[in-house]
């Protein structure tokens, strides 16, 4: 959970939560569908949840040649 503060915005909320990992931003836009149409500097004192990232943000690898 994050508490946002003033001129929050999330890509930097993950960088600092999560640090350089690929698909986190996305991640946690489907953990709080709410804060999608939000602007991009969050208001102050609003939640975030942060969940446990996923690595590949989930994609499936397709192999084209065995």
């Amino acid at each position: 959970m994050h508490i946002t503060s003033e001129n929050d915005a999330l890509d930097l909320i993950c960088a600092r939560h999560y640090g350089r990992q690929a698909g986190a931003v996305e991640q946690v836009l489907e953990a709080n569908p709410d804060i999608a149409a939000v602007a991009h500097r969050l208001p102050t004192g609003l939640e975030i949840t942060l969940p446990d990232i996923v690595a590949g943000g989930g994609q499936r690898t397709v192999k084209l040649w065995d």
